[in-house]
């Protein structure tokens, strides 16, 4: 029996309320009442959901772009760092105020423009959530990080995608800006993942300023690739740019973040987040890393020139890389079914890579995390054992 839907309009009156609306936009919110019943708790089991496999320790973990880089004397350094026992008992800061003042210090920028998460993807998180006060639309730039849509989705929201160019993975800004006026976000990943591949600042301005949807650059990979826009945050509101100190801080097991962005994107955030968000260890140790930096500038030139050797192995195997500006390749295989084929049997030889076949414009790809000179030796050794026995 089909459902009877009845779309009710509710005017709010915005007086002492938690409610965020994007730029000028004026909204009504409709609620959606199925005839006689509400909707079900147990919808939330159709959801798709952000899984990864559980691949533990002993095998090579070339799938999450953790930083292989960083020498044990780094983590050493960062784990004698002075803790303050009492201040384990206390919940931290709201909001932390000192710790935004750190970052924004290292960042220089106004301590009002950056505001601390745990981890990137809470930052991505919190600002998706904005569009739940708006058109509740959002446009994906792909192909790019699953987590976005699975989050869109998570919150009832729209999400569409908007594809890269064909070939060459860059912008269509004409597209994007046709689009982005229905959209409250538009997300794109720079550097992205999984391509690897670096938008312009030019192109990154020239969008934010011919929306005004809000643009969310995820600058994930960004120290990589020694580039940010997070400096336009002073000159437009409608960007913010989420950082981490998961990959070439390679701090992923501590999850803790930032977003750079205009007073009135932070003052959103601040209605969103939890007040007690980031533990006091990791917030202590991040401070650490900060003075340690030398030691993550070190670790990126050899992952560079590393990088530089396995992009040129891949190519004379034939498997045309993808151009990459950060700590992994992307890489085709040729078809869907040969890209299932290397992934299983690179798995069952110890290294795990990501597969990533299912994804528009990559669907015979796989990525792989630039490992130390004497690792990628290794993979690459297999790999070619691998292409030669198969015939790829």
């Amino acid at each position: 029996m089909a459902e009877n839907k009845v779309m009710i309009p509710i005017n709010l009156t915005i007086s002492n309320m938690y409610v965020f609306t994007w730029g000028n936009y004026l909204y009504n919110v409709y609620i959606s009442v199925v005839e006689g019943n509400p909707v079900s708790w147990r919808g939330v089991l159709s959801l798709g959901f952000y899984e990864e496999p559980n691949v533990g320790y002993k095998v090579y973990r070339l799938h999450f772009n953790e930083n292989l880089f960083l020498p044990r004397q780094y983590y050493e350094k960062l784990l004698g760092v002075d803790l303050d026992p009492e201040l384990i008992r206390y919940y931290t800061e709201p909001l932390n105020s000192t710790f935004n003042d750190a970052l924004a210090k290292y960042l220089n920028v106004d301590a009002n423009n950056v505001f601390a998460v745990a981890g990137g993807d809470e930052g991505l998180r919190l600002l998706i959530q904005f569009a739940l006060h708006g058109f509740r639309r959002i446009l994906i730039v792909e192909p790019t990080y699953s987590m976005p849509r699975v989050l869109a989705e998570s919150m009832n929201l729209a999400a569409d995608q908007a594809l890269l160019r064909e070939g060459t993975y860059e912008l269509n800004l004409e597209e994007l800006v046709r689009l982005g006026g229905s959209h409250d976000i538009i997300y794109l990943c720079n550097p992205n993942n999984p391509t690897g591949s670096l938008f312009s600042r030019g192109d990154i301005e020239y969008l934010v300023s011919h929306v005004n949807s809000l643009v969310v650059i995820d600058e994930a990979y960004a120290e990589f690739a020694r580039f940010s826009v997070i400096d336009l945050t002073r000159d437009y509101e409608n960007i913010a740019v989420i950082r981490t100190f998961s990959k070439a801080w390679g701090l992923a097991g501590l999850r803790v973040g930032y977003v750079a962005a205009s007073d009135s994107v932070i003052n959103g955030l601040k209605r969103l987040s939890l007040p007690h968000n980031i533990p006091y260890i990791s917030m202590v140790l991040v401070l650490r890393a900060l003075e340690l930096r030398d030691y993550v500038e070190r670790g990126i030139d050899d992952m560079v020139s590393v990088r530089g050797i396995m992009t040129k192995s891949l190519s004379d195997l034939g498997l045309n890389p993808i151009p990459s500006v950060t700590n992994f390749i992307t890489f085709h295989v040729g078809s869907q079914s040969k890209a299932n084929d290397v992934h299983e049997e690179l798995f069952r030889r110890g290294f795990v890579v990501r597969n990533l076949s299912g994804k528009v414009l990559c669907e015979d790809c796989l990525r792989v995390t630039v490992p130390p000179m004497n690792v990628a030796e290794m993979f690459i050794s297999n790999l070619e054992n691998i292409v030669k026995h198969r015939g790829l």
